[in-house]
């Protein structure tokens, strides 16, 4: 049949009734293997179960420093491994465990792996003024319920499991880190005490902290040193005068009126009169005044040596011994002041090297104090991480740290999520009405049969002037049914045999019936 001219409605009608055997038997071939495949197909079962991750009770700095994702990222790839998922998928055979799989461990973990589902949940809780809340949910889709079920739930406790062995675990190893940093810090700091305490103890006398009062001390010492010159001078000048004295008293130079006032006096009352007039020259601790008072006590102490002494003595020679004794008195007090600017300069010349040296040790000492100061403020800082450590570890070992809460167990599926037949068969139903069609007017297109006036006039490119129409006999009408009625049975007869061979070799029809309605 010529296809050139437009095709109608009418003429897909008549093409689909002249291959009705043709288009009823593609119709159901194609129906009913699209539909054993929906039902062949197996079901998928999905399992899912929620954890909170819930905030801790107590907070610490340490905690401070959890991060919920990285925390989650680095659980989700310690429960995953290769290991769990091996152990998981041996335990319950999966993926043809039981007989003889083709899968490889790689194989079996990696679509053991692509199975499981893991998405981590967030809720801003801006409105509130708090942190943002995380969950995660933990999927699994597999073939059968059971096992969906067991393997979500395994998966599940593997998290929470790992999650409080983790924990514990992170704060014990951080606290036994710190207390072996605080052990070492520590021993660190006590050798740097022992240094600085041995170096103050062997430049005890030029630490830079004395170095001020050894200043001071220096200037008091230079005063001493002018005050013992100025002193040093007068007393020369004191002994000149009385090499002066000497002399007179021997010319006997102003003996007459030292005889006037003197005589009948006894010595103890002639020394008692001189100290009077010292006195009023001298202070008490000179050392003529001192001289002649020790001479007087002992006169007093001893009376006998007084008595004995009254015997008159001339004026001369009181004069001489008198000058005598400061002479001797002021050459005595030279010799004392030599000695005396003598141990002064020792002492100055003393005090200058250590202040000298003061300036040396100063940059030692400083840098031992920056090493100390350094050790010790590092120590410390040690020491309050290693006390927040302890307070984490404690926090955790009594669950008061964060934690994950399971809120929504896992449940057993009561029907697949995948795939949908009822889709799938209508699909197919259309699908095999359209196979149908296409398979009639493909049919049509290869037969080279003249069909209907329209057919004729577009070859011809004439229009009959007259059409006789087409004029069925009986035996024609009874071919048709009969063949119709062929059909059919045909198509009854196959399927009654298709089940027939399903129930005796392959399943019973009702357990087959109680399946196919579960799978739907």
């Amino acid at each position: 049949m010529s296809l050139e001219k437009e095709m109608s409605l009418n003429d897909y009608i008549n093409i689909i009734k002249r291959r009705f055997p043709y288009v009823i038997s593609s119709f159901f071939l194609v129906f009913l293997a699209v539909a054993a495949y929906a039902i062949k197909l197996p079901p998928v079962y999905l399992s899912t179960g929620t954890i909170l991750i819930e905030s801790q009770q107590v907070q610490s700095d340490l905690a401070k420093e959890k991060y919920a994702t990285d925390r989650f990222a680095a659980l989700k790839q310690v429960v995953l491994s290769k290991d769990n998922l091996y152990e998981i998928a041996k335990k319950y055979k999966l993926y043809g465990l039981d007989k003889k799989s083709n899968l490889s461990p790689e194989g079996l973990v990696t679509a053991l792996r692509s199975n499981v589902k893991v998405d981590l949940l967030q809720a801003d809780a801006e409105e509130w003024g708090a942190k943002p809340t995380f969950a995660f949910n933990v999927a699994f889709k597999y073939y059968n319920a059971d096992d969906t079920y067991n393997v979500s739930n395994d998966i599940v406790k593997l998290f929470l499991d790992e999650n409080d062995r983790a924990s514990k675990e992170r704060v014990t190893e951080t606290a036994e880190f710190f207390a072996k940093e605080a052990g070492k810090q520590k021993i660190t700091l006590e050798k740097i005490e022992k240094q600085l305490t041995e170096y103050k103890r062997l430049h005890a006398n030029s630490l830079p902290e004395n170095k001020g009062m050894k200043v001071v001390s220096l200037e008091r010492l230079e005063n001493d040193l002018r005050a013992t010159q100025r002193e040093y001078s007068a007393t020369q000048a004191e002994l000149r005068s009385l090499d002066v004295s000497m002399e007179s008293a021997k010319a006997g130079i102003g003996i007459s009126a030292l005889q006037e006032s003197g005589s009948g006096a006894t010595e103890l009352e002639k020394l008692k009169a001189e100290l009077v007039k010292l006195n009023g020259l001298y202070s008490e601790n000179h050392p003529s005044v001192r001289t002649l008072q020790r001479r007087i006590d002992a006169l007093e102490k001893n009376p006998a040596s007084a008595s004995t002494a009254t015997k008159p003595v001339t004026a001369q020679s009181v004069m001489i011994a008198k000058v005598q004794a400061q002479i001797d008195t002021a050459n005595a007090r030279l010799k004392a002041l030599d000695n005396e600017e003598a141990s002064i300069r020792a002492k100055i010349n003393q005090t200058e090297g250590l202040v000298m040296q003061s300036a040396q040790t100063e940059g030692t000492l400083g840098a031992l104090l920056r090493d100390y100061d350094n050790a010790k403020a590092a120590y410390a800082e040690i020491k309050a991480k290693l006390d927040n450590s302890k307070i984490a570890k404690n926090i955790e070992m009594e669950n008061k740290g964060e934690r994950f809460v399971l809120i929504e167990a896992p449940l057993l599926p009561d029907r697949p999520i995948k795939p949908n037949r009822i889709l799938i068969i209508f699909a197919g139903f259309f699908g095999a009405i359209a196979s149908a069609v296409g398979l009639a007017v493909m049919m049509e297109a290869l037969d080279r049969r003249v069909r209907g006036v329209d057919a004729l006039a577009s070859i011809m490119k004439l229009q009959p002037m007259a059409t006789i129409p087409y004029i069925t006999n009986l035996a024609e009408i009874k071919r048709k049914k009969y063949l119709v009625s062929y059909t059919i049975s045909c198509i009854l007869a196959v399927l009654v045999f298709v089940l027939l061979i399903v129930h005796f070799f392959i399943m019973p029809l009702d357990i087959l019936t109680t399946k196919i309605l579960e799978r739907f």
